[in-house]
């Protein structure tokens, strides 16, 4: 399969906004051109070309970045649906932010605000997230509203803060704040879940293996059930090329939380217990 390829030459101090690299992958534009234009380096500028090299088919919607390194922000910015983008290294702040579609996989780490108001599309990191990750931007109030985010690692701390919709699937750990003031959606993992879990959480679902360290006091136990409807949950859950794949598609029993209650809440938190 045709891709392009964009490889990075450079070693400078400063952050570099990856924006630009969204526009050439949404639009088909012309690489030699794009190796012209001007991006700013701390106070400074500098042309693409300086830092960059394209190579391959500019009309393919499948680009591979690499040598990529947590000073780039923004990879992958509001791609669309037909678009591929795989990333060779590490990624910075905001990776996949408002995210409209297509694929975003990354062989490394991400920083913080991965998937922030992301709407459509996945996010797959063979690494671990920063803090935020779905949630929404600083000073938002709109979180993560659809599509999918698999993290083969750990998250930090306000993964899924005012999460509206979508998966959020964590193999490892969760940091502390999860799912702090979240609308709707699902979260789940495998590994252990921080202090303050669901903490003004209005609706949705929270799927862990183990009951957290410290959940809300707002939620209330509401003793063990069977629920059918974790089938259809395991079967998203379980498409996708993970560990979750492990887990049996049928089981479905679970201790139930209802909260966050100070909120007046109805989100559910689910600890497997068979």
């Amino acid at each position: 399969m045709s891709h392009t390829t964009v490889t990075y030459k450079g070693s400078v101090e400063q952050r570099i906004d990856m924006r630009w690299l969204s526009k050439v992958i949404t639009l088909s534009l012309d690489s030699e051109q794009i190796l012209k234009e001007t991006i700013a380096i701390g106070n400074q500028q500098t042309t693409i070309g300086e830092l960059f090299n394209i190579s391959g088919d500019n009309t393919s919607s499948d680009y591979v970045l690499e040598n990529a390194t947590q000073k780039m922000d923004y990879i992958g910015h509001a791609l669309t649906q037909s678009n591929t983008l795989t990333v060779m290294g590490d990624c910075g702040f905001y990776t996949g932010a408002q995210l409209l579609g297509g694929r975003i996989k990354i062989e490394g780490n991400t920083h913080d605000f991965s998937g922030c108001g992301m709407s459509k599309g996945l996010i797959e990191v063979s690494g671990n997230c920063g803090n935020h990750t779905g949630s929404a931007f600083t000073g938002g109030k709109k979180g993560m509203s659809g599509g999918t985010i698999l993290v083969h690692g750990n998250s930090g701390n306000f993964t899924g803060e005012l999460m509206r919709r979508g998966l959020i699937m964590i193999v490892g750990d969760i940091g502390d704040h999860c799912a702090n003031r979240m609308i709707a959606g699902t979260i789940t993992n495998l590994g252990a879940t921080g202090k303050h879990v669901g903490a003004g959480m209005k609706r949705g679902t929270l799927l862990f293996p183990h009951k957290p360290e410290n959940i809300s006091p707002g939620f209330h136990d509401c003793g063990r059930h069977s629920l059918g409807y974790l089938t259809l949950l395991l079967h998203e859950i379980r498409r996708f090329k993970s560990a979750f794949q492990s887990l049996h598609p049928m089981r479905r029993r679970v201790q139930r939380y209802i909260g966050d209650t100070t909120v007046e809440g109805q989100g559910e938190l689910l600890v497997w217990i068979g």
